[in-house]
C-alpha cells in the first residue's frame, strides 16, 4: 500500500502552535520559537513566559523536555 504524500502529524515549524503537557497533568499553550536538528529539537515560548527546549525521543517519537526523562511533553497542534 502506498504511503500518504502528506505528513500524518504536524510538521515542526517556527510559529506553529503547540501544547505543553506537564508531568502533573496540567497543560499550557506554547508557540514554536526555533527548530533544529532536522526537526528533532524544538525551542518553544510557553504561555507563562518561559522558553523551553524539547527533543524528539527516539524510543517514543514524542517530544520530551531536553535533559529530563520525567518532565513535560510537547504536542504540536495543527493549525
Amino acid at each position: 500500500m502506498p504511503r500518504p504524500a502528506w505528513p500524518t502529524r504536524p510538521v515542526p515549524r517556527v510559529g506553529a502552535p503547540a501544547r505543553i503537557r506537564h508531568f502533573g497533568g496540567g497543560a499550557e499553550r506554547a508557540v514554536v520559537h526555533a527548530v533544529a536538528a532536522g526537526g528533532r529539537r524544538l525551542v518553544v515560548d510557553s504561555e507563562s513566559g518561559e522558553r523551553l527546549e524539547f527533543v524528539l525521543s527516539p524510543a517514543t517519537a514524542k517530544f520530551i523536555a531536553a535533559g529530563a526523562a520525567h518532565g513535560p511533553r510537547l504536542e504540536l497542534v495543527g493549525d
